[in-house]
């Protein structure tokens, strides 16, 4: 991406493959809300070799590196470094010197990558559902994050992709899920669906589902500040509110703090994923626990990729697929 709505595919030589690293073909790339904000221009970071939800085909590995050549495989393409305190304390998703792997960005959008042995995650099926484990996994990181077990009440605010993957993980998990979604009158895959973003209303449908007093966890995947503060009031007592949704009008949040403190309800955030998270994704999918058929939209080839992001930002619902023509 060049521009907003400027899309150009370049040729490139095939990336030299070291001894010690894994050639990928890719089969299938996801187009993430990230990028697609860099696509309309609502965050202008050009250029960008745009790319990280990545099924791939291994084409060559190394020996004994857990991976053979033809093995269907998630690529994990966020950089770490691996020594700061965060990496060191398992919490790389927050590491202190994070850099892209080359100036332009992740470069998932291609027909071959060269990555190190620890970043492929054989997952077996799909490229296109091996693709859905990166996003994925930055939702494994959200659910721990509440600590909710088997039995629990989720609540998810939002119904596009990232929150059917939160109910469709959630599920899983063995969790009861519900979902605030006024637009819709029921969202497949909850338990139950909410139609309306009031507290008071969304608590006692709650009740009347469940027969509890309130959510163990809200985890908002849309709605921004307004549904972090209706996230924190429909909550039990030392329940558990987590933004995953990326805000950037930096709307000031107004929070009862004597409620917070009385009913020690925590409030935070979750971002992207760790090494922990990724293979709890990959084996999620890779045992069949989850299905990520249904939040598959339409794919594309990479020469129509302009096409592909102009889709993906009329249809939040699913994720829009790149298929590269790698011809190999």
């Amino acid at each position: 991406m060049t521009a907003p709505y400027e899309v150009v595919v370049r040729s490139a030589p095939d990336p030299p493959r070291g001894p010690d690293q894994v050639l990928v073909a890719v089969g299938a790339c996801g187009l993430c809300t990230w990028e697609q904000r860099v696509f309309r221009g609502v965050r202008p970071e050009y250029p960008l070799l745009g790319g990280h939800e990545v099924g791939a085909v291994v084409v060559a590995a190394p020996a004994d590196c857990g991976v053979v050549a033809g093995d269907i495989v998630a690529v994990s393409l966020l950089p770490r470094c691996g020594r700061c305190r965060y990496c060191l304390a398992g919490r790389s998703n927050l590491c202190a010197y994070a850099a892209a792997p080359h100036s332009d960005g992740p470069g998932g959008l291609s027909e071959l990558l060269v990555v190190e042995p620890r970043d492929v995650y054989p997952v077996g099926g799909s490229c296109a559902e091996a693709a859905l484990v990166e996003p994925l996994a930055c939702v494994v990181h959200t659910v721990r994050r509440t600590g909710c077990q088997p039995g629990d009440v989720l609540v998810v605010f939002g119904a596009g992709f990232t929150g059917l993957l939160h109910l469709a993980y959630g599920r899983a998990l063995g969790l009861r899920t519900a979902v605030v979604a006024a637009e819709r009158a029921e969202v497949p895959g909850a338990d139950l669906t909410v139609g309306s973003t009031e507290p008071a209303a969304i608590v006692s449908a709650l009740r009347d589902a469940f027969d509890v007093p309130g959510a163990d966890a809200a985890v908002v995947t849309r709605g921004g500040s307004a549904a972090v503060r209706g996230a924190t009031e429909v909550v039990r007592l030392g329940g558990v509110a987590i933004l995953f949704q990326s805000v950037y009008d930096r709307e000031p949040i107004s929070l009862d703090p004597a409620r917070l403190r009385s009913r020690e309800i925590m409030v935070g955030g979750a971002v992207s994923h760790t090494e922990r998270d990724f293979e709890a994704a990959a084996a999620i999918v890779r045992d069949g626990g989850i299905d990520l058929a249904p939040l598959i939209d339409r794919t594309f080839p990479l020469v129509a990729v302009h096409e592909a992001f102009e889709h993906a930002v009329a249809n939040p619902g699913r994720r829009t697929l790149v298929v590269p023509n790698h011809g190999r």
